[in-house]
């Protein structure tokens, strides 16, 4: 259970992070962008920090869209499939398999929490990308 309840922290800690990203992300661009793109149309710079700002908002929305993690056992579901049978399940009986169920759980968790992460670190990269060109485009204009 413990396991659960840190990658359930885990991912909710990365969703916030990655609040913050986006945030960064478009003050950047509404900062960087406006004095790029005050005088002159868009240069090269300006098309491919846009273009990494797109980038970075996509693989946000990925992290930040609703994903089909399990961290609880449905209650209802214990007590039908385990005590109201034909014949119930004993307690240690119970126990175990509610174990078993947990831990396919967190190893099908893992593959999900991992995809956010490699999500988080390619919107972090297209931040860093997007913040270079905005200054090479304000460079090459001044």
């Amino acid at each position: 259970m413990r396991a659960l309840s840190q990658q359930q922290s885990t991912i909710e800690s990365l969703r916030t992070r990655t609040g913050l990203l986006l945030s960064s992300a478009a003050i950047t661009t509404s900062f960087l962008g406006a004095q790029a793109l005050n005088d002159n149309g868009p240069s090269l710079p300006a098309w491919l920090a846009l273009s990494s700002f797109v980038g970075l908002a996509f693989a946000a929305l990925a992290i930040l869209w609703p994903h089909r993690l399990e961290f609880t056992a449905n209650p209802a579901n214990v007590i039908e499939s385990y005590i109201e049978t034909e014949e119930p399940l004993s307690a240690a009986e119970i126990h175990r398999d509610l174990s078993l169920h947990m831990h396919d759980s967190y190893a099908d968790n893992l593959l999900g929490q991992r995809q956010l992460a490699a999500r988080f670190r390619i919107a972090g990269a297209l931040l860093t990308l997007e913040v270079i060109f905005w200054l090479v485009d304000l460079a090459t204009t001044i």
